[in-house]
């Protein structure tokens, strides 16, 4: 019994120098990458988050933005005579890589120059814009920095740490805060009479197909298991043609919007569900002319109307709508009636968007810069 208790106690000696060696080693990350541990652990940053962005080491430079060309300064010092405001601002923690970032960054500047000068400023900018790449906003040189969050991803903003923030949720944060929806996730930035040629296209696309359904899903570790079980129970009725690297049965697939145009039916669900989040998937179902099953945004029917798509509100509504899916699939003109359903329920949706982040912004940067500043940048020191 006594050897038992050594062996007991040796065990856990070892758990507990090994937790007490984590422990060390956390903070000396934080302090490697010159972000104060205080902030990190009052403002709701969890180590794991942090820990899991560092292991990608995404140092970007300022040379990546050179290649957006875009409409403004590079330099780090005033103009003189300049009957415009100057604006001294920097992106961080971005892909800049991304397509999607560099026309969410494009935009912004373009959008900023109509008013103000721009000059890209990475040492000391008055104004910072960060994503969720990355924790390199956290940084002591960035603290009098005024900081807007620009976010794409399924993420809410901590306003902690943000003075203001433009992301997908709906929000209302008094003069804080913006919802600058993804604009239907589409690959690009579409005008409004581009949504309207979108529409028609989409119109010419659908018909009667003899395929049942089709998938292509290849996040599958980190995304929300609704998604597999949802196609696992639709598959009980018919077989679901996987394209992707989760469960694939027809082999690789070059192009998944031509793949999709041989079924009825397609997944288009989102790797996470939340108010306002929506990516290119459903609008690539539309393109190739299925009737998508859509499972992410659950407010997504306010632009996009429900009548054209099947719209799954989560595990209870399961049931209804694989029924409701098998009633389409043995009635041609129930199927027909949907496909001639109009998608967009307002082609002008955007404009109005792109009308109030512009006037968002501006009320951000024509105030003086000391009344900009929402957060008290020393909070954390308290402890």
């Amino acid at each position: 019994m006594l050897n038992i208790l050594k062996v007991f106690l040796f065990f856990n000696s070892i758990i507990l120098f090994i937790n007490l060696y984590l422990i060390i080693q956390k903070k000396k990350i934080f302090i490697i990458k010159n972000v104060d541990f205080f902030t990190i652990k009052f403002t709701k940053y969890s180590y794991k988050n942090i820990s899991d962005i560092l292991n990608y080491k995404f140092e970007y430079k300022v040379k990546n933005l050179n290649n957006l060309n875009l409409n403004y300064r590079f330099d780090n010092k005033k103009e003189a005579n300049n009957k415009r405001k100057i604006i001294r601002l920097f992106f961080i923690d971005y892909l800049y890589v991304s397509p999607y970032h560099k026309r969410q960054i494009k935009n912004i500047i373009n959008t900023l120059s109509k008013k103000f000068k721009i000059i890209i400023c990475k040492k000391n900018p008055d104004y910072l814009f960060y994503n969720v790449f990355g924790c390199n906003h956290l940084k002591k040189k960035y603290n009098n920095a005024i900081k807007i969050a620009l976010f794409s991803e399924n993420q809410i903003t901590d306003f902690n740490i943000a003075d203001y923030s433009l992301g997908r949720s709906h929000i209302n944060f008094l003069d804080r805060s913006f919802k600058m929806p993804y604009f239907f996730g589409m690959p690009k930035n579409y005008s409004n009479k581009e949504l309207k040629l979108l529409s028609e296209l989409i119109l010419k696309k659908k018909q009667i197909r003899k395929k049942f359904c089709s998938a292509v899903i290849s996040n599958y570790r980190l995304s929300d298991r609704f998604r597999l079980q949802f196609i696992n129970e639709l598959s009980k009725y018919k077989r679901v043609d996987m394209g992707g690297r989760y469960k694939n049965n027809v082999g690789k697939i070059k192009n998944k919007t031509q793949f999709f145009e041989s079924y009825k039916f397609s997944i288009a669900m989102e790797n996470t569900e939340g108010d306002g989040y929506i990516s290119e998937k459903i609008i690539q179902s539309f393109l190739s002319g299925t009737i998508p099953i859509y499972y992410g945004d659950y407010i997504i029917d306010e632009f996009i109307n429900p009548n054209s798509f099947i719209l799954i509100r989560g595990k209870k509504d399961m049931n209804n709508k694989i029924k409701y899916i098998k009633e389409i699939d043995n009635n041609d003109e129930l199927y027909k009636k949907i496909l001639k359903e109009k998608v967009f329920i307002d082609t002008k949706y955007k404009e109005k968007i792109e009308k109030e982040k512009e006037e968002f912004l501006f009320h951000i940067f024509s105030q003086d810069i000391k009344k900009a500043k929402r957060i008290d940048n020393y909070h954390w020191k308290i402890w």
